[in-house]
């Protein structure tokens, strides 16, 4: 798969500028504003309140307030610095997007995987089913994040675990789905369940927001 420069520098900007993750995973191109916090200081408000018999009010609120909250503060201190605090500065930064796409890519409603982002799973993994069975794997592998991810590179899909914030992602691989797997994220409601956890997320995958990451890749 050929990538154009102008297309590889789109994702490469925010990589660029010391943070793992590229841009085009905000469902925007490059030269477009984004409302992401690390842009405008201020967090992404919760697109719900509660998502049914998944995640409560209270999950969802102290998550957003004091996980994701306190990572983007803590990103906006050290980014006044231009020197020093650099892996500091990563993990901040990777945490904030990282939630950003986690509370949008969550819905209260199950939906069906739509007609890019299937045709794409079928090819790499065979059938939603076997991807799905490998993501929760890979979920319940880890401590951190776990991610479905495109690769700008040779086009493919990989589904990736990592245990801490400044791993980022290899290569500048692209985040489609993306799950929260640190405690905080789901302790109130499901204590130590974590594998009930990971099952009850991937139904409630926001395939919509999903699909729109990826048609952003690829345009």
């Amino acid at each position: 798969m050929k990538v154009s420069r102008r297309k590889f520098m789109g994702y490469a900007a925010v990589t660029g500028a010391g943070v793992g993750l590229p841009l085009c995973l905000t469902g925007r191109r490059a030269t477009e504003s984004v409302s992401s916090g690390l842009k405008t200081g201020k967090p992404v408000p919760l697109p719900y309140e509660e998502l049914g018999k998944f995640l409560s009010k209270e999950q969802l609120r102290w998550h957003h307030e004091s996980h994701y909250g306190g990572a983007l503060r803590g990103f906006v201190k050290l980014d006044q610095g231009l020197f020093g605090n650099q892996r500091q500065r990563i993990a901040k930064a990777n945490s904030v997007l990282l939630h950003e796409l986690y509370f949008e890519n969550m819905t209260a409603k199950k939906q069906s995987v739509e007609k890019t982002m299937g045709a794409l799973i079928k090819k790499r993994f065979g059938t939603t089913d076997r991807w799905l069975e490998d993501f929760r794997s890979a979920a319940k592998s880890c401590r951190g994040w776990a991610m479905l991810a495109w690769h700008p590179v040779n086009g493919k899909l990989y589904n990736v675990a990592t245990d801490s914030h400044d791993d980022g992602l290899a290569c500048s691989g692209v985040p489609l789905v993306v799950v929260d797997m640190y405690e905080h994220a789901y302790y109130l409601d499901f204590q130590n369940r974590k594998g009930d956890y990971v099952d009850a997320f991937t139904d409630h995958i926001n395939w919509a927001a999903v699909e729109n990451r990826l048609r952003a890749c690829l345009t």
